[in-house]
């Protein structure tokens, strides 16, 4: 009986450092999310007139990463399916680390998609990625020397020069 507990601990450690990965390449994905928005942003202003097209360029990693974290979701969620299943001496054949056999538990990944903790953040680069296109492209369109602070300073200036006549 002892070493039946033994390998059902070992076997719950394996499975629970799965689990652990899983959380930690979605956290990574998230981090690297936020990371690579706020970079083509900076990229994007310092960039000038390929603003638009890079900040919505920016879209598709992130489109990327979203489907990317619900999918490790899903899979660390059926590790935690395995995992209680292991732990309530279910018949599961020692050390297996099969998960497709509770992905139904897990959920689809639509549903994990938009789990608030997965949507907000990649809702939230979407957003201001094209907020940062929308503006950038209303900055381009205006003519030089709009701007009221141009105006005047162009009239201080030319006061100031001196008068030669």
């Amino acid at each position: 009986m002892e070493k039946s507990t033994e390998v059902k601990i070992a076997h719950l450690e394996m499975i629970q450092g799965v689990i652990g990965r899983m959380a930690t390449d979605s956290q990574t994905l998230k981090t690297l999310t936020i990371t690579i928005t706020a970079a083509i942003i900076a990229i994007a202003q310092a960039s000038g007139d390929s603003t638009p097209k890079l900040a919505l360029l920016g879209i598709f990693p992130t489109l990327i990463f979203w489907y990317l974290t619900a999918y490790y979701l899903q899979v660390e969620r059926a590790y935690r399916a395995l995992y209680d299943a292991v732990r309530r001496d279910e018949d599961i054949d020692e050390f297996s680390m099969e998960w497709k056999p509770f992905k139904k538990i897990a959920g689809n990944l639509m549903f994990l998609a938009f789990r608030p903790t997965v949507f907000l953040i990649y809702t939230s680069a979407i957003v201001l990625l094209i907020l940062v296109a929308l503006v950038s492209v209303g900055e381009s369109h205006q003519p030089q020397g709009a701007g009221l602070d141009d105006g005047r300073i162009h009239k201080q200036q030319h006061e100031k020069l001196p008068c030669f006549t």
